[in-house]
């Protein structure tokens, strides 16, 4: 790992636990109300700043279901638009994470440590990849993030990466816009 990559990741590394530590103490940072507030005074950037702040959540650590619900309390009255704007932020954060772990080259730490694994997962994202990642992405309990750390570390194809993200994402984004349209719709 070269000096660039080893300075970015231990960057990442402090930023990603002192953010972690700091949600871990205060939790009301990422309550959804209260990045309403934050974001309706950027008065008529609103729009912008919320799909800026989904498309950089993973880099401030703030999951994808409560910038959703984020959405549908700031656009009551436009589901379509927030279904677009957190669909599209999840496709170019996903983006974003795969190429940061590739830059990193994460692979050759793992490499050390538990090449026979590595081995077994290349070849399964190799074979049916396109489907990890759909099943992967659809499933809520589990962070997109993860797959997208694997997918970028190792260099799964970018286009149908990216296209398994965006459909195993559309059943879940759609129902947090829509049960949280429902929820907190007047």
């Amino acid at each position: 790992m070269t000096l660039a990559r080893r300075i970015t990741f231990g960057f990442w590394l402090v930023i990603t636990l002192s953010l972690t530590m700091l949600y871990l103490s205060r939790p009301e940072l990422i309550n959804p109300g209260q990045l309403v507030n934050f974001l309706r005074q950027l008065g008529p950037l609103v729009l912008v700043g919320y799909f800026l702040l989904s498309v950089f959540r993973p880099v401030i650590l703030v999951p994808s279901t409560v910038l959703i619900i984020v959405g549908t309390l700031l656009f009551p009255d436009w589901p379509f638009l927030v279904f677009a704007i957190s669909l599209s932020a999840i496709v170019f954060s996903a983006a974003l994470i795969y190429y940061f772990f590739n830059f990193l080259g994460i692979d050759k730490l793992f490499e050390h440590k538990h090449p026979a694994r590595l081995r077994w997962l290349e070849k399964q994202l190799a074979l049916k990849g396109f489907w990890i990642v759909v099943g992967w992405s659809m499933f809520p309990f589990v962070p997109t993030d993860a797959i997208c750390y694997v997918a970028g570390t190792f260099r799964m194809h970018i286009g149908k990466f990216l296209l398994g993200v965006m459909l195993g994402e559309i059943p879940v984004v759609v129902f947090y816009v829509m049960g949280g349209t429902w929820f907190f719709g007047s």
